[in-house]
């Protein structure tokens, strides 16, 4: 198994300019954008870095341009949030404050930086601009960016945007759109800003998503374990010949009619590897929580909408029954899940969290995110694809990349303490 260590070259520094705020260049919407239930859950920041191996000398100019262009069609992120009467968290328009752009150059170059797709924090907060007003929902921003240059002609692109004004898909689309304008070219896609289609029923309909909200107690003491050790992030390689293996080991007991994704497979074996890694207690109940983009699932489909069009699939179960299963019944369960999650199951879940709390942060549970398929490869600025594409800082979840713009396998990134991802590396 390939392991790579997260990028930590504390040596790297970085001069920024002073932010500027980005204002779109015609006028724009005003009034208030409504947010879904969804989205409301979602106000945290999350940063990405993309790196690019070539640049010239119009490349910052020609960046701020297109920024201040695609804020015209995405004009909500030039605004601020507000609550309403009710004490929900709305975009308001009329506050134009816009989008604070950094201009950056920094010491060395991007291959100095070794593996990019999941930063060390000392070196994505280089990379990426975290307004200092962040912690202040009605104050901060929704988008920051950060164009740094490197000394081998090379540049990043870094940004930290509230996660409820986009999910993967969501922001993907964005980015794409900045370097269409960037390049020239019309956009691909015209973003539909209106999230009232994803309102909560009066009153709430529940049904099928209780496991979700079931509160799960920390009977493994996993509290004290993460506070007591060093927490330490990995990355793990499994190339296409592995992740064969995986589905064939997932399908084995000749109950499964037909093979289950690499996905489903990988997530298997990781959940109950995290388990056994951590020593749970074999009556711990146990979550595994990913998120199911329903976009397709909608009636009609919602191909355009710009927010958050993700559910969390939820599996269930005791640490003793998952690490005593076969894989191929562990890979069952997520296979279930999946399906549960049609028109029926979101509407559920989006009235669910006007009814009960939703925690994702439990250590119990295993938070899995997959960003197998964001198309990063096609955020071209003029100067070619990006090299590399990558986060950090994440919550203690975990974290499915694709490996490189080519997709030859994934990339698991994960932290866990330092005993645990001992005893995890000899697992997988």
């Amino acid at each position: 198994m390939e392991i790579f260590q997260t990028a930590t070259i504390h040596a790297l520094t970085v001069e920024r300019s002073a932010p500027i705020g980005i204002l779109p260049e015609q006028e724009t919407s005003g009034g208030s954008l409504f947010l879904s239930n969804i989205d409301q859950v979602s106000a945290f920041y999350l940063p990405m870095v993309y790196s690019f191996d070539r640049s010239d000398a119009r490349m910052v100019n020609v960046i701020k341009k297109a920024l201040s262009r695609v804020l015209v069609p995405y004009y909500p992120l030039a605004g601020r949030l507000a609550k309403n009467s009710l004490g929900k968290l709305t975009v308001d328009c009329e506050k134009k404050l816009g989008v604070p752009f950094v201009e950056a150059s920094a010491n060395c170059s991007i291959e100095g930086l070794g593996d990019m797709r999941f930063l060390d924090r000392n070196v994505l907060r280089k990379l990426v601009y975290r307004d200092p007003t962040e912690d202040m929902l009605e104050v901060a921003p929704l988008l920051t960016a950060q164009v740094t240059k490197f000394s081998c002609d090379g540049f990043t692109v870094g940004i930290a945007f509230n996660h409820c004004m986009f999910d993967g898909t969501s922001i993907m689309n964005f980015m794409n759109s900045w370097s269409e304008i960037a390049r020239g070219r019309p956009l691909s896609l015209i973003p539909c800003h209106d999230r009232t289609i994803l309102k909560s029923r009066v009153p709430p309909q529940i049904a099928g998503t209780s496991d979700s909200f079931i509160h799960v107690s920390d009977v493994s003491d996993l509290k004290a374990l993460y506070e007591e050790e060093q927490i330490v992030w990995n990355s793990f390689h499994f190339d296409n010949e592995k992740l064969a293996t995986l589905k064939e080991m997932a399908t084995v007991d000749g109950k499964i009619i037909s093979s289950y994704s690499s996905f489903v497979a990988l997530a298997a074996l990781v959940w109950r590897a995290r388990t056994i890694a951590l020593k749970m207690k074999p009556h711990q109940l146990l979550k595994l929580l990913f998120p199911v983009d329903f976009r397709s699932k909608m009636k009609p489909p919602m191909p355009r909408y710009i927010g958050n069009a993700v559910v969390e699939a939820c599996c269930l179960c005791s640490a003793g029954e998952l690490i005593d299963e076969p894989i191929s019944f562990t890979a069952g369960r997520i296979q279930e899940a999946i399906e549960r999650v049609n028109e029926d199951y979101v509407r559920s879940w989006i009235d669910s969290l006007d009814v009960h709390q939703f925690d994702l942060l439990s250590l119990t549970s295993l938070a899995l995110a997959s960003w197998q398929r964001l198309d990063y490869g096609s955020t071209d600025f003029g100067w070619g694809k990006p090299r590399t594409f990558g986060t950090g800082d994440l919550p203690g979840g975990c974290l499915f990349m694709a490996d490189g713009s080519e997709r030859k396998g994934i990339v698991v990134v994960l932290g866990l303490p330092l005993s645990a991802m001992n005893t995890f590396e000899k697992l997988v």
